[in-house]
């Protein structure tokens, strides 16, 4: 070995051990310090328990006393009323005492003096969960320190402690607070027929796959954005009050309601009925002559239960549906990934456009197609062709799968007095279009290059 190879052998070892050093005195460093952090933070916790081992609690706060338990995934209120409780704010009481650490420690023995001092004689709340084992865990919540916004609180042992004041928000609940407001709830994938009865109009929507048809007062496809408007409308049906029972349903006009709602899922079926509050019993001012002046609050019964609730005026606005905004008006049916070509007639004029050559160009024209809606329901019949300028089309537009058989056609009118008239091959129905709701469709073999490219989609049950 050459003097010149040694030498920078030894350079390279004693770059190594430099940078072994550098690393050990790091490693051990930020080992050191996270055993810091971990032992700070069991010692800053004020109970040693896991939410997960929490299987009841009792919450005392707002001049109620409220006992719940777990059941299966949620949790239940068993008094002062039997009824399903509201998980996330359950849990959120479990999570924030079982993770609650102190900003300081107070006293260890508290006397008389100081738990009146520090609020905890009478404690704005308290809070007793009982564990797997049978052990009780208690928290009472003080007043506020003045000084930051913490809060005094008294743990299990009687000790006295200082934590963040958001605490107040997670314990101090009433039973109102506590317990389910949603009146029906429910998750989609389970729903399987709802019937709804109004004032107006009294319709039932059949889940059918992914999408859902109207199976009463008629029978065909309903729409996408309507039943989404009703099913968010059920969903949003949350008590604003429960009244006491037992209530009189005659009382309260629940006997002969004016509203119902029945949901029909793999768990069996459930029907709340509704109606408004008398105006005298609402305290709400009455416009001369007797005159509404708009809605009012409603009383809402879920058929075999004792309680009723109270919902805020307006609840069942978007229930109101007529049979219009039910049906789909969807002009044309078709899978838009299955069609391979899109045949225009304009006039005496036949071009196309396909998906191996104008690819892009194609995908635009479908999703005006797909998005065509029925501005009204015209002639169910479609024997009125002559009437409204169908039986000699302005347009045609067939949509061709791969193997070159038509999947649906559209045929359009001209102007007639300002109106649009159009129809589909698979179905008899005319309707009225928007007559611009066509612009961007091609009237000649040129207009294929100019046709824009596809517009962002909201995502519906179609394809």
């Amino acid at each position: 070995m050459t003097a010149g190879n040694r030498t920078l052998l030894s350079t390279l070892l004693l770059i190594a051990l430099a940078a072994g050093a550098v690393a050990a005195a790091w490693f051990g460093i930020v080992k050191k310090d996270e055993a810091k952090d971990v032992k700070k933070a069991a010692e800053e916790k004020l109970y040693a328990f896991g939410p997960a081992k929490v299987k009841a609690i009792t919450v005392e706060a707002k001049g109620e006393t409220t006992a719940l338990a777990r059941s299966g995934d949620g949790w239940r209120l068993e008094s002062p009323v039997p009824a399903a409780a509201e998980r996330a704010t359950v849990e959120s009481i479990v999570d924030k005492v079982a993770e609650l650490r102190r900003k300081s420690s107070i006293t260890q023995a508290p006397d008389a003096a100081a738990l009146v001092r520090y609020g905890l004689s009478k404690p704005r709340a308290k809070v007793t969960l009982t564990l797997e084992d049978g052990k009780k865990e208690t928290l009472s919540l003080g007043d506020e320190n003045a000084f930051d916004g913490t809060a005094f609180v008294q743990t299990t042992g009687g000790a006295v402690e200082l934590v963040p004041g958001d605490v107040k928000w997670s314990v101090e609940r009433s039973t109102f607070d506590l317990r389910e407001k949603r009146l029906l709830p429910f998750e989609d994938k389970d729903l399987q027929r709802v019937s709804v009865v109004t004032p107006r109009l009294s319709y039932e929507l059949v889940r059918e796959g992914d999408a859902w048809r109207l199976d009463a007062p008629a029978k065909e496809r309903a729409d996408d954005t309507t039943v989404s408007r009703v099913l968010g409308a059920i969903r949003g049906l949350r008590a604003t009050a429960f009244l006491r029972p037992p209530q009189d349903d005659r009382a309260l006009v629940l006997d002969r309601p004016r509203w119902k709602v029945k949901l029909v899922s793999g768990g069996g079926t459930r029907t709340l009925v509704m109606n408004e509050k008398a105006r005298e019993r609402a305290g709400e001012a009455t416009a001369p002559h007797g005159e509404e002046t708009g809605p009012r609050p409603l009383h809402a019964k879920l058929e075999g239960a004792a309680e009723v609730a109270v919902l805020a005026a307006g609840s069942v606005k978007d229930l109101e549906q007529d049979l219009f905004a039910l049906r789909d008006k969807s002009v044309l049916h078709f899978d838009r990934e299955k069609v391979a070509a899109a045949k225009f007639t304009v006039g005496g004029s036949t071009f196309e456009a396909r998906k191996d050559s104008t690819a892009g160009r194609l995908a635009g024209l479908l999703w005006t197609l797909w998005s065509l809606k029925a501005k009204a329901f015209v002639d169910e019949t479609g024997r009125s062709l002559a009437e409204h300028g169908l039986d000699s089309p302005a347009r045609q537009v067939a949509l061709l799968g791969a193997d070159g058989k038509e999947l649906d056609r559209l045929y359009v009118s001209a102007d007639r007095g300002g109106k649009t008239f159009a129809r589909s091959a698979s179905s008899p129905r005319i309707v009225e279009i928007e007559g611009s709701a066509l612009e961007s469709l091609p009237k000649s073999p040129q207009d294929l290059s100019e046709t824009p490219e596809p517009k962002p989609e909201a995502k519906t049950g179609r394809k």
